[in-house]
């Protein structure tokens, strides 16, 4: 295993009249809330989705964990689709205060540059206000996609606060091109 630097930006958006809109008008494009989500497919996204941005944090998850969390959390997962195919995924996460945690937010690969992710975004945070929230946050890092921060910050979201940390790289994994 190896230790790899990283910043950690958190940003924050205070009320949905702050978002700057990104939509794409396609009709075959649909974002839709999984009731009941099954932890396979839960799973999957999760690691389809993070393996290339180094998400460990629940990757080597067993399915009865995936589904203990799922059950056991108020966390809701939507997904978005195109020609009834899934192609990107994000999960809310309310939490105390009328805080709501943008928890995994992200598309498969192969559609990354589409501009599919501002759309993806604007909708997690009116889906986010809609729950009742005061505030919505996320993070994310340097070993995130090179255009996450700026779609975020695009959206209408405000860096609070940014920190180094050592983000865990298991062993086989592909090395970080800053350390290879």
């Amino acid at each position: 295993m190896i230790d790899f630097p990283m910043t950690v930006h958190y940003l924050e958006i205070l009320s949905r009249e702050n978002i700057n809109r990104k939509l794409v008008v396609q009709t075959d494009l649909k974002i839709t809330q999984v009731r009941e989500p099954d932890s396979a497919f839960a799973q999957w996204l999760y690691r389809t989705v993070g393996r290339e941005w180094y998400w460990v944090d629940r990757y080597y998850w067993s399915l009865s964990e995936w589904e203990e969390w799922i059950s056991d959390s108020c966390i809701s997962l939507w997904i978005m689709e195109l020609s009834g195919k899934p192609i990107g995924f994000y999960m809310l996460d309310p939490q105390d205060n009328n805080n709501v945690e943008v928890s995994y937010f992200g598309l498969i690969p192969g559609y990354l540059g589409s501009g599919l992710g501002g759309h993806l975004l604007t909708n997690a945070l009116d889906d986010a206000f809609s729950m009742g929230a005061s505030r919505v946050w996320l993070h994310t890092c340097s070993l995130d996609h090179p255009y996450a921060l700026s779609n975020y910050e695009a959206r209408g979201m405000n860096v609070y606060k940014v920190e180094d940390d050592l983000q865990h790289i298991p062993d086989g994994w592909p090395i970080p091109d800053d350390l290879a």
